[in-house]
């Protein structure tokens, strides 16, 4: 009987929790490393033969210095076409419309992480989540660099995200390495959260992201065969006159929207939820316990699916204007309340933004020169014991 339950137990782990390197509690980094210095935004993946032994020893580096297991990345349509604004078209085969090179790339780059002890997050970024006549001047596939939308994009959005996922997962040494898929995208910023939350300036928009979700999370859900999260869900801290008139569970409407659409009308639960986790929320200045609610949200059955992502620490500028503030506050110490507030919640771990600093931003664990932070990686490596 023991072996038996023992046997029950180890396959529940795989199925959940990915390959043995990713056993959760998840510690993760999102992954930007500085391959050309000159060049902070420089898409590394789409060169990546190129790069791969530089990226090969920059991931055992920080395996070695911090301890983490867990890296992610933004898989984003415009690298993935051979013409970064020619959407995907049903009946369509791949090689006809993708990058196969990019595409080849990520999977590498799996086995590379695999190799170096590390599972994968990959958020699947499309920017096709609303027609285009619904915000048609602050669509990003007004570049040219990203497809524009048409009246129906969750059609071709559907296709792309299968289309990734089964690919991918078909050409890496090491599907047990991919920890989750994630659902993302955002039709303005491109690899970015989607506007799940009430928009009152433009009602349309939440109405054609709720068709969205609904005709594109089934697809997503049953392509490949890895866990899948619905999208990061963000929740709003703006300090705007507008937000400042709006009660905390206006501020938490993403929670409350996504959770409606799959769970109460769709009946199809998530792998993972994935949230971004801003510090000294629970409880926030106003008196509101946001991460406590976000559990009620989402149920507290439900918690040890939870991922607390994007964790908004030291170097975000973007945490000066919101009603929560880190001035002041060293970094270890706002690492370890989100560390704390993820083992007290009983999530299923978290992962920091960033690995490195750019010349813009400064939120990494290292600077733009290479040198580690001592104090962040310290704090960070004593969540392994």
């Amino acid at each position: 009987m023991r072996s038996i339950t023992i046997f029950i137990i180890l396959i529940t782990a795989a199925c959940i929790g990915g390959s043995a390197a990713s056993q959760s509690p998840f510690r993760g980094v999102y992954f930007n490393p500085l391959v050309k210095p000159e060049t902070p935004d420089f898409p590394w993946l789409c060169f990546y033969p190129e790069y791969r032994p530089q990226i090969q020893t920059t991931l055992k580096e920080l395996v070695s210095a911090t301890g983490i297991n867990l890296i992610d990345i933004f898989v984003c349509i415009a690298y993935s076409l051979k013409k970064p604004s020619q959407a995907p078209q049903e009946g369509q085969p791949l090689t006809e419309w993708a990058n196969i090179a990019y595409l080849d790339g990520v999977a590498a780059f799996i086995d590379d992480c695999h190799d170096a002890g590390l599972s994968v997050e990959l958020d699947l970024a499309s920017n096709m989540w609303i027609p285009y006549s619904v915000d048609p001047g602050h669509q990003i596939g007004n570049s040219g660099y990203w497809p524009k939308p048409d009246e129906t994009p969750w059609n071709e959005s559907a296709l792309w995200y299968r289309e990734m996922i089964e690919y991918i997962e078909g050409r890496t040494k090491h599907p047990e390495a991919i920890a989750l898929w994630c659902m993302m995208g955002n039709y303005e910023l491109g690899a970015a959260e989607p506007c799940l939350w009430d928009r009152d300036d433009n009602p349309a928009i939440t109405t054609n992201t709720e068709r969205f979700v609904k005709q594109v999370w089934p697809v997503f859900r049953a392509a490949g065969k890895r866990p899948k999260a619905p999208p990061i869900m963000l929740p709003i801290f703006s300090n705007t006159a507008y937000w400042m008139q709006k009660t905390p569970q206006m501020r938490l409407s993403a929670f409350h929207n996504l959770k409606k659409w799959i769970i109460d009308d769709l009946a199809m639960p998530p792998d993972y939820w994935v949230m971004t986790t801003y510090p000294f929320c629970d409880p926030a200045p106003d008196g509101f316990s946001y991460l406590k609610e976000i559990v009620n949200i989402l149920g507290s059955e439900n918690a040890a699916r939870i991922i607390s992502t994007d964790l908004k620490g030291p170097g975000h500028d973007d945490v000066r204007d919101c009603i929560i503030s880190i001035q002041d506050r060293p970094g270890p110490e706002i690492l370890q309340w989100h560390f704390q507030k993820c083992a007290h919640y009983g999530f299923a771990g978290w992962w920091i933004w960033a690995y490195q600093d750019t010349p813009s931003a400064h939120s990494g664990l290292r600077d733009t020169t290479g040198k580690w932070k001592p104090d962040l990686v310290d704090a960070i490596k004593q969540q392994k014991f």
